[in-house]
């Protein structure tokens, strides 16, 4: 089969219910981490924001963020083939924001002069993003 015509084949197959739902529990653990009783303090002043002078609520910003959460577990999803049990699941999530979420962000803070800490706060979430949808896909894969 052509690369493009197994692409399409493998899109098409996708159990796209379990993405919807991997990308909504991988996402939402961000409200939490990136709230006062997580991390958002730190986080804001990695970046400098003055947390008291902050105006109006994040639903613009947490509605478009479903989108790549959503492209990130149609993608993850491509990745699994045959039996997929939560361990394994939970590995790909760690796998993937490990080794190459985690390890991209590395190098674009390192030339952009970032914190180690703030690497750590964005990078400890995608890790926990991943490893939830990687569970969610084992217990959802036919």
């Amino acid at each position: 089969m052509a690369p493009l015509n197994h692409a399409l084949y493998s899109l098409q197959t996708l159990n796209w219910l379990s993405v919807l739902v991997a990308a909504i529990a991988g996402y939402f653990p961000g409200a939490i981490w990136y709230s006062k009783i997580g991390f958002l303090k730190p986080w804001a002043a990695e970046l400098g924001i003055d947390l008291t002078t902050m105006k109006g609520g994040p639903g613009y910003k947490v509605a478009v963020g479903l989108i790549p959460a959503f492209a990130a577990a149609a993608t993850m999803a491509l990745l699994i083939h045959g039996e997929f049990p939560v361990h394994r699941g939970f590995t790909l999530g760690l796998a993937l924001a490990g080794g190459i979420v985690s390890t991209s962000f590395a190098v674009q803070y390192l030339y952009e002069n970032r914190s180690w800490r703030f690497w750590a706060i964005n990078s400890g979430f995608h890790l926990l993003q991943f490893s939830i949808m990687g569970v969610v896909f084992a217990f959802l894969h036919p």
